[in-house]
C-alpha cells in the first residue's frame, strides 16, 4: 500500500542515523536511557539560542499536548482550540478536567479574532496549530503576534504546534524569535515529521523556565518516556545540518508537482506549506479514499471525522508518487454512467412509456409540498412519536420539543388543515392524530428520506438538468437522512416480513452488505448466541458507529465490521457465511459495474459457502400499466436517481441476474415500500 494518510517523510532521516541507533542498539539494550534526555535537550538549547532549562523532551509531540494540559490546567479551567484538526488537544484537555471552548476555522485557516475572543471569556490554554493540520496554511508573523499579545493579556499561556514547521521555513519562525525574547509562550516541535523519525517518538517544547518545570514535575511519572534510541537518533540526526534544507526543497517540488496535477484534473486543494495537501473529491469522501485503498493501494486520511466532509488529506510523497496518486484520482473521476440505463424515469428514449395520469389539482400539488416540509418538521421534532401514543396538551409539546410556542402551534394548525391533527381548544388545548394521522406515521420515514435526503437534490434539478451544478460536487443528497428514513420506513414496513420471513431460514453466519451502525446484525446475533455476523460497509463512519455499538452490546467476539466495497474484494473471501444479506443498496452495486449478472456472481465467489441470500430492493416501476393514484415514494425515488446517474432496474433484471448467478428464487413478496421486492434466493 502506498501511504499516503500519515504524513510521513518519503525519504526516511538524515544520512548516519540508522547507523548510530544499530550501534547504541546492540551496545546498550539492557541499559536504562537518560531520563532527563541531557545531551539532547542540550544540543536543541544550542540549536535555539535557549538554556536547556527551557526545553523537555518527551515520547513525540502528542505526549507532551498530554503533559502541558496536566501540568497547566487546573479544575473547571477552559482550554481554546480550534475546530478541524489535531483531536489531541481536546482530547488531552478532557483528560486534565478542563472545559474545552472550539473556534471554527475561517476559510481553513486559523480564525486570529475567533480565538482572541475566546480568550477575553477566561482561558488556560490556547492551541494553535501552525502551520495547520490538516489545512495545509500558516500563520503570518503578525497575526502569530496578535494572538500572542492577547493570550499574555488575559493570562492565557499560548501553545503553538509546529510540528510541520520545518516545511514552511525559518520566515514563519515568529513564536520560537518570541520564546527566544523570553515571552510567556510554549513550542512544540517534533522529529516525526521533517526529520523522518517517526517510529522512534521524539519531540520537544521550548519555553520559559518556570513553564518547563512545570512540565518536567509532571514527566516525573514516566521517568523513561524517551527511549535510548530515540535520544540518540535525534542527536544523530540534528549533526546533519544541510537534512532540513534538503527536506523541504524536495517536498516543496513534490508538492508543486501534487499540485499541478490536481489543477490539471480540476480538482480543488488548498495551497499548503506543508508535506501534505488539503483535497476536496467529489461525493462522499470516505467512499473516495475507500476506493483509492481497495481499487489503487493507496491511503488517504478521510478528513469527515476532523469535521471536513467531502475532503481528504494527502501526504506529500516522492514525485513518483505523486503521479500515481493523480494518475488514480483521474481514474476515478472517469464520467458518470450517461443516463438513460435502467427502466425508471431516467431510462434511455424508447425504454419505457409513461402515462398521462389524471392530474393532480394544483391547490393540492403546492399544499402537499408545504405539508411535506411541515411532516418533516414535526417528525424532526418528535411530535409524531408522541401523539402516536395518545392524546398529547399543547403545552407538554412545547415543553418536550423545547420549540417556540408560536412556531409550534402554527405547524400543528398546517397538519390540521391537512387532516392529520384535531386540536381541541375548550379550555386547556389538546392535540390528538386523525385516522389519516396515525396512516401518515407509518409513512413518516419517506418525508425524511425524501425532505431530509434530497432536499438539495430537489431544489437543484434546473441547475443539475442544465449542467451549472454537478452531483457530488455542487449538489449532495443529506447521506444521514437518507440513511435515518430508509430506517424508519424499514422499522414501519419492512422488518416485519423480513423478521416472518427469517424465522423460516436456519443459518449460523450472516454477512449484512452496508450494515450502517449494525443495527440488523445485533437483532439477528443478538437473538441466538450461536450466531456470528459479518458487516461489510464502505462509509468509515458507519463502520466506526458499528464497531462501537457491537461492543456496547458485548458481541464484538461474534460481530466483525469490515471497511471496504464488496465488489473491490479481489483476494478476500469470507468463508462459512451460508447467509448474505442486502437490503436497499443492491442498485447500488448493480450500478457500479453495469453489469448485475456479474455483481451477483462476485458475491458468490466472496460468500463461497453462503447457502441463501436475501436480497430487499427497490425495483422500477411498470409505468406502463400504472392507472390508479401515483404511489407514495416511486418517483422521487426514480426521479433523484436518474438525476445521480443511478440507474434503477425492473424487477425482470433483478431475477435474471439472480439466475445468471445459478440462484433459484426460493421466495417473493411486497418488502412494504411501492415497488420494493424482499427475495430469498438459494443456491441449491
Amino acid at each position: 500500500m502506498l501511504r499516503l494518510h500519515c504524513n510521513e517523510h518519503p525519504y526516511g532521516p538524515p544520512p548516519g542515523v540508522i547507523a548510530q541507533v544499530t550501534k547504541e542498539l546492540e551496545s546498550r539494550c539492557a541499559t536504562y536511557p537518560d531520563s532527563c534526555a541531557t545531551l539532547l535537550r542540550d544540543r536543541l538549547a544550542q540549536r535555539y539560542g535557549v538554556t536547556p532549562e527551557m526545553v523537555a523532551v518527551g515520547n513525540g509531540a502528542d505526549e507532551l499536548v498530554l503533559l502541558i494540559s496536566l501540568a497547566c490546567i487546573r479544575p473547571d479551567d477552559t482550554v481554546v482550540v480550534t475546530e478541524s484538526t489535531f483531536p489531541g488537544y481536546a482530547t488531552s484537555a478532557a483528560v486534565a478536567t478542563a472545559a474545552v471552548r472550539t473556534v471554527p476555522l475561517v476559510d481553513d485557516r486559523v480564525p486570529v479574532a475567533g480565538l482572541k475572543e475566546a480568550m477575553e471569556d477566561g482561558a488556560r490554554l490556547v492551541y494553535i496549530c501552525n502551520p495547520h493540520n490538516p489545512t495545509g496554511t500558516v500563520l503570518a508573523a503578525a497575526a502569530v503576534e496578535e494572538i500572542l499579545a492577547d493570550a499574555e493579556r488575559t493570562g492565557t499561556i499560548a501553545v503553538f504546534d509546529e510540528a510541520y514547521m520545518e516545511f514552511a521555513g525559518p520566515a514563519y519562525e515568529h513564536a520560537m524569535h518570541a520564546v527566544r525574547a523570553g515571552r510567556r509562550l510554549l513550542v512544540l516541535r517534533t522529529f516525526s515529521k521533517a526529520w523522518g523519525l517517526a517510529a522512534l517518538r521524539a519531540g520537544y517544547v521550548v519555553g520559559p523556565p518556570d513553564l518547563i518545570a512545570d512540565i518536567q514535575r509532571t514527566r516525573q511519572a514516566l521517568p523513561f518516556n524517551v527511549n535510548r534510541l530515540a535520544q540518540q537518533a535525534a542527536v544523530a540526526a540534528l549533526d546533519s545540518e544541510d537534512h532540513i534544507e534538503e527536506t523541504r526543497a524536495g517536498v516543496t517540488e513534490a508538492r508543486e508537482r501534487l499540485c499541478r496535477g490536481l489543477a490539471r484534473l480540476g480538482v480543488e486543494f488548498v495551497p499548503s506549506v506543508t508535506n501534505f495537501v488539503l483535497v476536496t473529491v467529489p461525493g462522499d469522501s470516505a467512499r473516495f479514499a475507500a476506493r483509492l485503498a481497495d481499487e489503487h493501494g493507496i491511503l488517504v486520511r478521510d478528513l469527515t471525522l476532523f469535521g471536513l466532509p467531502g475532503r481528504v488529506r494527502v501526504t506529500v510523497g516522492t514525485p513518483e508518487k505523486m503521479d500515481r496518486f493523480c494518475a488514480a484520482v483521474r481514474e476515478l473521476l472517469v464520467p458518470p454512467r450517461p443516463a438513460g440505463l435502467g427502466h425508471g424515469l431516467g431510462a434511455a428514449r424508447d425504454t419505457i412509456t409513461v402515462p398521462t395520469l389524471e392530474a393532480i389539482a394544483p391547490q393540492t400539488l403546492f399544499n402537499g409540498y408545504i405539508g411535506s416540509q411541515v411532516v418533516f418538521a414535526l417528525n424532526q421534532l418528535d411530535v409524531w412519536e408522541r401523539l402516536s401514543d395518545g392524546t398529547q396538551s399543547l403545552d407538554s409539546l412545547i415543553a418536550a420539543t423545547k420549540a417556540e410556542a408560536t412556531r409550534l402551534l402554527a405547524m400543528l394548525r398546517a397538519a390540521a388543515l391537512l387532516g392529520y391533527v384535531e386540536i381541541a381548544t375548550d379550555g386547556e388545548h389538546r392535540v390528538s392524530l386523525t385516522a389519516a394521522g396515525r396512516d401518515l406515521v407509518r409513512h413518516k420515514g419517506f418525508f425524511t428520506w425524501g425532505v431530509g435526503g434530497y432536499h438539495d437534490i430537489l431544489g437543484g434539478l434546473s441547475d443539475l438538468a442544465l449542467g451549472s451544478s454537478v452531483f457530488e460536487r455542487d449538489l449532495d443528497r443529506d447521506g444521514k437522512m437518507v440513511a435515518v428514513g430508509s430506517g424508519e420506513v424499514g422499522k414501519a414496513m419492512m422488518l416485519p416480513p423480513e423478521a416472518e420471513l427469517l424465522a423460516s431460514v436456519d443459518f449460523r453466519s450472516v454477512a449484512d452488505l452496508g450494515c450502517g451502525d449494525a443495527t440488523r446484525l445485533l437483532r439477528l446475533c443478538g437473538q441466538d448466541t450461536a450466531r456470528r455476523g459479518t458487516g461489510i460497509e464502505i462509509n468509515e463512519a458507519a463502520c466506526t458507529q458499528a464497531n462501537k455499538r457491537v461492543s456496547e452490546a458485548g458481541l464484538a467476539d461474534r460481530i466483525e465490521i469490515v471497511h471496504g466495497d464488496v465488489l473491490n474484494f479481489s483476494d478476500r473471501v469470507f468463508p462459512g457465511v451460508d447467509l448474505v444479506a442486502s437490503f436497499l443498496m443492491m442498485h447500488d452495486l448493480f450500478e457500479a459495474t453495469g453489469d448485475p449478472v456479474g455483481v451477483m456472481r462476485t458475491l458468490r465467489r466472496v460468500f463461497p459457502d453462503a447457502e441463501r441470500f436475501l436480497i430487499g430492493d427497490t425495483a422500477a416501476q411498470d409505468w406502463q400499466e400504472q392507472r390508479a393514484p401515483l404511489p407514495v415514494f416511486s418517483v422521487g425515488f426514480e426521479l433523484v436517481h436518474a438525476f445521480m446517474d443511478t440507474p434503477i432496474m425492473n424487477r425482470a433484471t433483478y431475477e435474471d441476474a439472480f439466475a445468471g448467478a445459478d440462484l433459484r428464487i426460493a421466495h417473493r413478496e411486497p418488502l412494504g415500500a411501492p415497488s420494493t421486492w424482499l427475495w430469498l434466493l438459494s443456491a441449491d
